[in-house]
């Protein structure tokens, strides 16, 4: 009886996580964000379903914003913002095509993490003297890259959203 009771959880086990992206194609972050509640779940009930924040900043009016990108150079960066009473108040992903509208020339890198999250890789390119971070983002229904040149001294010189080579090669 037991091995049989055993042989049910496996199967229900298996299920759920095949059910992990459901029909509109949301991933499976998003059925951690379906366990937290609006002015109930705490700051500790985000870092129990997603570990420890990337980078935690301050927010305009008080409370705090937890980031989190999604995966090595996954799709998505979640902000999670936590009010001024240490409460969940909502989510919003930075990887946004109007978030990358306001990184602008002349800005520090610590200004374009605080907009983005950190990049899913950095690749320097001597010969420009510059240096290339890039963020992985889904575009509709295809992943794209959103790439932000610096130059020596830290300062952005110009963006550009490209083509996902991943998507490209067929990988």
């Amino acid at each position: 009886m037991m091995r049989w009771i055993g042989r049910v959880v496996a199967m229900l086990a298996a299920l759920f996580s095949v059910a992990a992206c459901d029909s509109s194609g949301r991933p499976y972050e998003d059925l951690r964000l379906a366990q937290l509640r609006a002015g109930v779940s705490t700051d500790q009930d985000v870092i129990k379903l997603f570990g420890t924040p990337a980078t935690v900043r301050l927010l305009e009016g008080g409370g705090k914003g937890l980031v989190y990108p999604l995966g090595p150079e996954g799709a998505h960066t979640l902000l999670i913002r936590i009010g001024a009473d240490g409460r969940y108040a909502e989510r919003e992903d930075l990887l946004s095509r109007a978030n990358f509208t306001r990184v602008g020339a002349g800005m520090g890198a610590d200004e374009v993490i605080a907009l983005l999250g950190p990049p899913g890789r950095k690749q320097p390119l001597a010969l420009k003297q510059q240096v290339a971070w890039e963020w992985r983002f889904l575009d509709g229904h295809e992943t794209r890259m959103f790439v932000v040149m610096f130059d020596t001294a830290g300062r952005v010189v110009g963006t550009a959203i490209e083509d996902d080579p991943r998507r490209q090669g067929g990988g």
